[in-house]
């Protein structure tokens, strides 16, 4: 009796696994269709070409805002995007949260904009120094007394920079880098796994459906 209840949990345990991993690549090959009209959309936007003559809270607004309501997170809703009181400089400007029954499940991105140059990424190395930052460096912003997510993004408005939760203080290494003026397939395929639907699917969640 005890080994056909555990062969059975064994069963429902991977027939969730199934179909959980199916749930995630069903998201990520629709959000990848859908994101490459979307960002095209952005990349011809007037605000960005008019980026130069855009105050910071202008940036914000019209260029970072937009890109991550393209990434489905719900930028109006102040549980799900977090709009800080930046009382410190090591305080992202934005945290996206998945809260499930009034219970916080995830912090999945901590997003900071800083007006960096181009000059500060090295997309071949992937990795990001910038000396006129203000006040702050990467190592300072993912320390753990400060960060707790999935993923911090360092953004100018138009480069998008992933740090993994795994980002080695003091090697300045990025995973990813998204530029929205210029990007390819496999940037478009890279991002897909950064939307809300990829990001706040968890396992938990199959059991409940």
């Amino acid at each position: 009796m005890v080994f056909a209840s555990l062969l059975l949990f064994v069963v429902i345990l991977l027939c969730s696994l199934i179909i959980y991993l199916f749930c995630k690549r069903v998201i990520y090959k629709l959000n990848k269709r859908v994101l490459a009209r979307n960002i095209a959309i952005l990349k011809n936007s007037k605000e960005l070409a008019d980026y130069d003559n855009l105050s910071d809270d202008e940036i914000r607004e019209k260029l970072i805002i937009p890109f991550f309501l393209v990434l489905g997170y719900n930028t109006f809703d102040r549980r799900e995007f977090v709009r800080t009181q930046r009382r410190a400089s090591v305080e992202p400007d934005y945290i996206t949260k998945k809260w499930d029954n009034s219970r916080l499940c995830k912090r999945s991105l901590y997003i900071k904009f800083e007006k960096f140059a181009d000059s500060a990424v090295d997309v071949k190395h992937k990795t990001y120094k910038d000396n006129k930052m203000q006040g702050v460096n990467i190592d300072e912003l993912m320390n753990k007394l400060y960060f707790n997510g999935e993923y911090y993004v360092l953004t100018n408005g138009y480069l998008y920079l992933f740090f993994s939760k795994h980002y080695v203080s003091g090697s300045e290494k990025f995973e990813f880098c998204f530029n929205v003026k210029s990007f390819s397939k496999a940037d478009i395929a890279h991002l897909a796994y950064f939307t809300k639907q990829y990001m706040f699917l968890e396992i938990s969640d199959v059991y409940r459906v």
